[in-house]
């Protein structure tokens, strides 16, 4: 894991030569944590209604003979991952502790396996890891904040 981060370190720091400015940075750190929190606070009610829904929905197509349940926990495991790692990291982000910015790089980190485990087409794919690409971006161009 320590590798990989390296690898994204030397990559978005050094080998790209355009950095964000230190007061863009500056706004983002500062606004993390509460950006976080209310993305947090929404998605527990979606997480709750997808599950539900979703949970009718497998058992139809599982009675109609449709396998389409496997996609769709998967789906929601992932999700539910990502939103305790956000959880998990608002206290540190706040604090400005290397932990916090540890949790939301993993749950970047999560979001990308998925975006490849998930895609149904290769320009979803494509998209996925340019979204990927610029999350990863800006993580690493706020880790010196943190420590």
């Amino acid at each position: 894991m320590d590798q990989l981060e390296k690898y994204f370190e030397n990559l978005f720091l050094k080998k790209i030569s355009w950095q964000l400015p230190t007061k863009a940075r500056e706004v983002i750190v500062k606004i993390a944590p509460w950006v976080t929190l209310i993305v947090l606070i929404v998605s527990i009610p979606a997480v709750l209604v997808i599950f539900g829904i979703g949970s009718v929905a497998t058992g139809l197509a599982a009675y109609s003979g449709v396998f389409w349940g496997g996609r769709y926990y998967l789906s929601l495991i992932v999700l539910i991952i990502e939103l305790v790692l956000m959880a998990m990291s608002i206290s540190g982000l706040i604090k400005r502790e290397l932990r916090g910015w540890k949790l939301v790089y993993y749950g970047e980190l999560v979001s990308v396996v998925y975006a490849i485990i998930s895609a149904y087409s290769l320009g979803n794919l494509i998209s996925s890891l340019i979204g990927a690409a610029i999350g990863l971006y800006v993580v690493f161009q706020i880790k010196s904040y943190y420590r």
